[in-house]
């Protein structure tokens, strides 16, 4: 699965819940996502030491009462630490959320939810022995979400989000210094992630101030 693929799934979705919104009351709305995403695996603790970001597109699928569903798609990236690590991680997340949403006041409101998640990732660098190691890989897993919105101006809405994510990969194979080798026995990764997002959705349809 690759993330033009997940973009493509949004669009199919976007367009079959335009037909049904005016009659459903669905609206929905997508924006750009932008956070400071930081792996939880201890390798990129000590060697990365600081968050690395990441960007996306998050699309709202708000049904009638406080149940809505969230889909999003991300790019994350980070280049070697100050420290001079010659290393590189890079990684797409793509999840599906249902979430629980509460109307503070007219303009503001709070949410929080538990959805699953899809990591593919690639990992170059040097390792502990002076050997430059490859590995790339794959999982699902769940997300936990919180955070809360307010309607700016218009269709236009800000979003302060945090996540946590939960996924593992055992790996059994690597390219080390260009040759391609077995690891045995394998090595399992923590591919969860935290998060901290800031997403300014714009209502597409379906509600009032809906662009369309």
């Amino acid at each position: 699965m690759r993330f033009n693929t997940a973009v493509k799934i949004i669009v199919l979705v976007l367009i079959s819940v335009s037909q049904s919104s005016a009659s459903d009351g669905i609206s929905v709305s997508a924006g750009p996502m932008i956070s400071n995403l930081a792996p939880m695996d201890s390798v990129y603790k000590n060697r990365f030491l600081t968050p690395g970001t990441s960007a996306g597109l998050a699309v709202d699928i708000d049904a009638p009462g406080i149940l809505d569903f969230r889909i999003t798609g991300e790019y994350f990236w980070k280049n070697s630490s100050p420290t001079g690590w010659d290393g590189e991680l890079s990684a797409f997340l793509i999840s599906i959320m249902p979430l629980a949403e509460y109307n503070v006041f007219k303009k503001f409101s709070v949410f929080a939810g538990v959805g699953g998640v899809f990591i593919t990732g690639k990992y170059r660098g040097t390792d502990d022995f002076g050997e430059f190691v490859e590995v790339d890989g794959s999982s699902a897993g769940f997300a936990l979400s919180v955070g809360a919105e307010v309607i700016l101006v218009g269709p236009l809405t800000g979003r302060l989000e945090y996540r946590r994510s939960f996924a593992n990969i055992k790996m059994d194979n690597a390219v080390i210094d260009g040759v391609e080798s077995s690891v045995y026995p394998a090595v399992e990764s923590d591919l969860g992630s935290s998060q901290f997002c800031i997403t300014f959705p714009v209502s597409l349809f379906g509600s009032e101030g809906s662009i369309f």
